[in-house]
């Protein structure tokens, strides 16, 4: 696997990273596909095209049924251990898209392919109606959360952040730069 890191600002992150892209992608993938991959890991700001924690994207010309460029982003953040749960998440995806698990948008009413299904968010929750909600939508109003993706990835990331800590010496490294 061929791992860039770009926007990071500091080479022992940018390091850091890449080691931690690599030892996420042998947990989540077999090594023939691995060694296949190559990722671009982008450090950068929020901005009108990017408020995502983190964006797990392949390269159009290289897409579905089995992409193998791709490029992480991930939003600057100040406790820097959460660089390295945010690309747990979103190597999840690069896993599911690299595995042909999940492929893009298809159509009104639908968001996603999900292991060979059309996905049809059918939440019968209305969480737009309650006040104070703090539950993330999505801009068809269905629920984030819900979604098998997501679950999936929310559930692995903290497992692999855990697995990647015990490891590697990484606590020293997140210490000196809190």
């Amino acid at each position: 696997m061929q791992v860039y890191v770009k926007g990071a600002g500091d080479r022992s992150l940018s390091k850091w990273l890449r080691t931690a892209a690599k030892f996420y992608a042998d947990e989540l993938m077999h090594a023939n596909l691995v060694k296949n991959i190559t990722l671009k890991i982008i450090i950068k700001e929020h901005d009108k095209d990017f408020s995502d924690k983190g964006r797990c994207e392949w390269d159009d010309t290289d897409g579905p049924p089995n992409p193998r460029f791709f490029t992480i982003s991930i939003a600057k953040s100040d406790p820097v251990g959460d660089f390295f749960t945010t690309l747990a998440h979103e190597m999840v995806h690069l896993k599911q898209y690299a595995k042909n698990e999940m492929s893009g948008l298809i159509g009104p009413g639908y968001s996603h392919i999900w292991k060979g299904v059309p996905y049809k968010l059918n939440s019968k929750r209305s969480p737009k109606k309650a006040k104070g909600n703090k539950i993330k939508l999505r801009q068809d109003g269905s629920d984030y959360y819900y979604q098998p993706w997501e679950i999936e990835a929310y559930g692995l990331e903290v497992g692999l952040y855990a697995y990647f800590c015990m490891q590697h010496d990484i606590e020293t490294f997140i210490e000196k730069n809190k």
